[in-house]
């Protein structure tokens, strides 16, 4: 039977997050790899943890490998070294590849790297263990991931999404390069009492943006985001209309990312930037911004990372940024409609509001 195993919503332990988090995570994602029977496929934007959360992850990865379980990572291999606010996309140093070699070189573990065009980015967070379970959300795998930044993990059993998980992966997998990949993979099933839609980008990219401002458009009674940056000029045109036509707004967004594009947008004369600044005005006075710490390699990496749109009992997430960038990035969205889980989501984002907002 398909059924929605687990949702894990993730909270900086500097604001409410919880000591033991980190540890929990760890010991879940190896719990996870460990059902394996045949296959564990990851594709990963960061993947870099210290010693003590790796050794869990490490041993459950090494183990299924020599246990004949097909065990392969796919995992970005082009980030920028600087410019992550002007793409919209998630800042992480490099030493992916360096971690994943100089930890599972050794194994039986398959590693390969995916490259991208200039600025765009493989920003999956996947796993599909046996073709039928999948592990998803917004949550890279790294220390600051699972310990400072706002974060979520979905768990769902099901064969047909599953099925649309391998196919993204094994499109990775046998190009190295995201542009052929994810076109036409999109798709509605019903998990338990919920049907979840998914999408993949780039070949869905402008799809997902749509599908968005489709649920900002029909919203009725609610409507929450928590998303580091919202720069999709049709999203924030559609959020700024539904502000205007009374709908209450609610959510979190990252200003330690948000302002650097806004002050870009101000200084621009194109009449394009004048309109998002105007519609992310609108926006952003119905919201509280979490002040992270300017990115730098080596720093502290507390982002409010989610990528969360509830319109009333839908609920929207995944890897994919609600940015102009993301669309052209390797990127996953699910779509949710199940009313307990829209109340879930709804209700940690107005926890981390009240939180931020005392801040």
């Amino acid at each position: 039977m398909d059924l929605m195993t687990e949702i894990t919503l993730l909270r900086d332990i500097a604001h409410g997050g919880r000591i033991a988090q980190p540890a929990r995570i760890a010991a879940r994602l190896a719990a996870f790899v460990g059902t394996a029977r045949t296959s564990a496929h990851l594709a990963v934007y960061d993947f870099r943890l210290g010693d003590e959360l790796a050794e869990p992850v490490v041993a459950a990865l090494t183990e299924a490998a020599a246990n004949g379980v097909d065990v392969r990572i796919a995992y970005d291999a082009s980030k920028p070294a600087t410019g992550f606010a002007k793409l919209g996309a998630d800042p992480a140093p490099p030493g992916t590849a360096q971690w994943l070699h100089s930890r599972l070189g050794e194994s039986k573990v398959g590693l390969r790297p995916v490259t991208t065009p200039s600025g765009q980015l493989m920003h999956d967070k996947y796993v599909v263990v046996d073709g039928r379970r999948v592990w998803t959300g917004s949550t890279n795998f790294t220390d600051d991931a699972w310990t400072r930044q706002e974060n979520n993990v979905v768990r769902i059993n099901s064969t047909a999404l599953g099925a649309a998980f391998e196919r993204d992966f094994e499109q990775l997998w046998e190009s190295g390069d995201i542009r052929r990949t994810g076109l036409g993979d999109r798709g509605t099933i019903t998990v338990g009492s919920a049907a979840v839609s998914w999408s993949f980008a780039p070949g869905e990219g402008p799809a997902m943006d749509s599908d968005l401002v489709a649920m900002v458009s029909g919203v009725r009674n609610r409507l929450v985001i928590a998303s580091m940056v919202v720069t999709s000029h049709a999203l924030l045109s559609a959020l700024a209309r539904a502000v205007d036509a009374g709908v209450g707004l609610s959510g979190m967004f990252d200003a330690g990312q948000m302002g650097p594009i806004a002050r870009a947008w101000a200084r621009s004369r194109s009449a394009a930037s004048a309109q998002a600044l105007a519609d992310w005005t609108t926006v952003s006075a119905r919201l509280v911004g979490k002040k992270s710490t300017p990115y730098t390699p080596t720093g502290v990496h507390d982002f409010m990372h989610l990528k969360v749109l509830v319109c009333d009992d839908t609920v929207a997430t995944g890897s994919y940024n609600f940015s102009a960038n993301a669309e052209a990035n390797a990127e996953n969205q699910l779509r949710i409609t199940a009313p307990a889980i829209a109340d879930k989501y709804a209700a940690f984002v107005a926890t981390l509001v009240r939180a931020y907002g005392r801040a």
